[in-house]
């Protein structure tokens, strides 16, 4: 049923996507469906808080991982994000183009989750600055800057092209380095 409404939503969009399309796709009655979630809203907060509750977890791992040195926190962050979003296409699009269609608290949840995840690069690149090891003028901006490129593989990330997931992640680890001239 989630595998079912991901797709929808990702070929449709939210608002281009009927309940009865979702519950024809999964194979279910309109009424099984309703069993398990209340609304579309429901279900597309569902699949939202799913994907930015394990994007914060892997990410800050990854950032625990790497250790104190900013710049390996910092590469070790966009790697990660970048590998997530390449990774899952459709759910990386859903989540950051369906934000616009998620109501109330269950936008304001999203937020939370993507300011958690800004936060974890915001302290690569301040502590970076603060160490002198980064040369950037305007941190928070770099950092933004940073987030919204790596979450934009999944626009145009594709399985079939030349570089891996993994091989894409590396070269977005390098330019946020770059980004932020390291040194």
């Amino acid at each position: 049923m989630v595998a079912a409404a991901v797709s929808a939503f990702y070929d449709n969009g939210y608002h281009g996507t009927a309940i009865r399309e979702i519950a024809s796709r999964a194979d279910l009655s309109l009424s099984a469906l309703y069993h398990y979630f209340a609304s579309k809203q429901e279900l597309l907060a569902g699949i939202i808080d799913g994907f930015m509750v394990e994007s914060v977890r892997v990410i800050d791992a990854a950032v625990q991982s790497a250790g104190a040195d900013p710049g390996a926190r910092l590469r070790a962050a966009a790697r990660t994000q970048v590998h997530r979003n390449a990774t899952n296409i459709a759910l990386s699009f859903i989540t950051n183009s369906e934000i616009r269609s998620l109501e109330g608290a269950n936008q304001l949840r999203h937020i939370g989750h993507r300011d958690q995840i800004q936060a974890l690069f915001d302290d690569a690149v301040m502590d970076g600055r603060k160490q002198r090891l980064f040369d950037v003028t305007y941190p928070k901006e770099a950092s933004r800057a940073i987030v919204t490129m790596c979450t934009a593989v999944a626009t145009w990330y594709r399985p079939t092209g030349p570089l891996t997931p993994d091989e894409v992640a590396d070269r977005y680890g390098e330019y946020a380095l770059n980004l932020v001239n390291a040194s």
